[in-house]
């Protein structure tokens, strides 16, 4: 028995889990060969209280109306407060998203082998960016899962696009799902929602940034939520924090090997820091190596940490509670982990889409141009 209940022969049988309300929705949606009017119906539907196209295929209305509501045990007081921890540390939220959560997540092997078949990285990197920081602004802005956000629609959009992901990557002829799993299976599912959930409090208190339990524990029961309407699979979906992390030290030493997919994907994050962010040189490998740990860097071939760079970090040693309130001072690794932050969302997040909010799409195809 594996620490907090997660056993490989749980997660070994989480491998051959996919998401069957999702998956039976886009199955139906190209049995029909409507998927192209459902990429279009969708387009604009981005609110959370914006109504439902009219004539979808069944199974996707029906998808849609079954993920439209919150779990019962959603906290409205808990989310409110995580909520606010977006407004307080979104540029350091941003970098460890960039240097911290994608590049561990490509240090599983089997998991990075489906976004490079994918190419929805490897191809449109900066793309694929700015709408995983979009995503992340959807669900912590305030109200981000209420009546007036985004969060949920775009939840529901992602889930489908990994359900797309799921349906052509099965097809492929090369795809051995007996040694690699369905892909976006229900384990790499749970490691990446981990990613955001336990990675980015870590990172934080790494950059010196020493999160309360309260407002850490307002945090991950977001992605909680966020988690249920992902369709994770509530074994999947701890309550705890502590559970959270044990989780994804256990995904971690399951999955982690190196890959070509991995280092592809890692090196389309370093290039973007280096050929779109104006921030020192360096300044990407010391961060990621900084965040994730020299062992899960080296799996996807991270430079080595600029000695400029470390030294700046390396002077961060005590904890700031509450960073970002009128008056306080940014620990030395936090500011320039800040800088980096900032840049990424307006470089990334804005100018890449011509300072227009970037909406979630269902592909037609792993390749689409358009998604």
């Amino acid at each position: 028995m594996a620490a907090n209940g997660w056993t490989d022969d749980l997660l070994d049988r989480m491998r051959g889990t996919g998401d069957p309300l999702g998956d039976a929705a886009i199955a139906e949606t190209y049995e029909l060969g409507q998927q192209e009017q459902v990429r279009q119906a969708l387009l604009g539907f981005g609110r959370n209280s914006d109504a439902v196209p009219e004539g979808l295929p069944p199974k996707l209305q029906r998808y849609f109306e079954e993920t439209a509501e919150l779990p019962a045990w959603a906290d409205r007081e808990q989310m409110a407060r995580g909520h606010e921890l977006l407004g307080r540390y979104q540029p350091l939220i941003a970098s460890i998203l960039l240097c911290g959560s994608l590049p561990l997540c490509y240090t599983c092997g089997n998991g990075a082998e489906v976004l490079a078949r994918s190419q929805r990285l490897t191809s449109g990197v900066y793309r694929r960016l700015a709408e995983t920081s979009q995503f992340v602004v959807d669900v912590l802005d305030e109200d981000g899962l209420g009546p007036t956000g985004h969060g949920l629609r775009s939840a529901q959009k992602i889930r489908l696009l990994h359900a797309t992901m799921r349906y052509h990557v099965s097809q492929l002829g090369d795809w051995d799902a007996a040694a690699l799993g369905v892909p976006v299976n229900q384990e790499d599912l749970a490691g990446t929602l981990m990613s955001f959930s336990v990675l980015i409090p870590q990172g934080l208190a790494k950059l010196g940034v020493e999160l309360l339990p309260e407002d850490r524990d307002a945090y991950f029961h977001i992605w909680r939520v966020v988690g249920h309407v992902l369709g994770v699979h509530e074994q999947l979906d701890p309550v705890k924090f502590g559970d959270g992390a044990a989780l994804k030290d256990t995904v971690i030493r399951r999955q982690q090997r190196p890959s070509e997919a991995g280092t592809a994907l890692t090196k389309g994050v370093l290039d973007f820091i280096k050929e779109v962010l104006p921030v020192p040189p360096g300044t990407g490998p010391t961060l990621i190596r900084h965040l994730i740990g020299d062992a899960s860097a080296d799996v996807v071939k991270v430079p080595p940490a600029s000695s400029l760079t470390r030294l700046g970090l390396a002077a961060a040693t005590l904890p700031s509670f509450g960073y970002g309130k009128a008056g306080d001072t940014l620990p030395p690794a936090a500011k320039l982990a800040s800088q980096l932050g900032l840049l990424a969302f307006k470089e990334g997040l804005l100018l890449t889409n011509k300072g227009r909010r970037r909406e979630w799409q269902v592909p037609t195809g792993l390749t689409d141009s358009s998604s």
